[in-house]
């Protein structure tokens, strides 16, 4: 195990008791809960590429500035693994796809919104003192563009890019055809435990 994956290992542990602690409902299973990836997101919407990817509607405000470089305008969408100014990679053919949203929030939250599913929940959540304006009295999370588990069809370890070795991705495919792919170094672990947790 690489320095990188012993770091990941032991954040994953903390999220996972976090959220366990005190997100999960009771009796409700954590499939899989990631981390904060930061970076911008890049997205392919039918014909149009977004790079980087800016939301068209008003979404939650975290607090701090963006400190990422801005990522190369020419790089084909096969390479957006190789960029490190991106995190993210999404691909629907309309704006009410749920890949859509979510990179929605990727994209507003600086990288703070959290993709997380549960057996009954599919959510982004935030540590609510990254919130700009938390509401009054709220918990350790906040809970944003909750859904029912089964608007996630799958979700899947892959590796991407052209590059030598190439990035390792998780990638969460959605009930309405839409994908959203993100850098983890974990994926193939994190893929497979969610899997056996259904």
């Amino acid at each position: 195990m690489n320095l990188a994956e012993k770091t990941a290992t032991e954040v994953d542990e903390i999220v996972e008791r976090e959220l366990t602690q005190f997100w999960l409902q009771p009796g409700e299973r954590l499939l899989l809960g990631l981390s904060q990836v930061h970076g911008h997101v890049s997205l392919r919407l039918g014909e149009v590429r977004h790079l980087p990817h800016v939301p068209a509607r008003e979404l939650p405000e975290v607090s701090g500035p963006a400190r990422w470089p801005v990522p190369s305008a020419d790089l084909p969408d096969e390479d957006w693994t190789d960029d490190p100014a991106l995190a993210y990679h999404a691909v629907a053919q309309t704006p009410d796809q749920f890949a859509v949203r979510v990179a929605d929030h990727c994209a507003s939250s600086l990288g703070e919104a959290r993709l997380t599913l549960t057996d009954r929940r599919f959510a982004l959540v935030y540590a609510t003192k990254r919130l700009a304006k938390p509401a009054e009295g709220a918990g350790p999370f906040t809970t944003f563009e909750e859904h029912r588990a089964d608007v996630v069809r799958g979700v899947d370890s892959m590796l991407g890019g052209r590059s030598f070795p190439p990035k390792t991705l998780l990638r969460f495919t959605f009930a309405d055809g839409s994908a959203l792919h993100l850098h983890d170094v974990l994926a193939p672990m994190k893929a497979a435990r969610a899997l056996t947790r259904r």
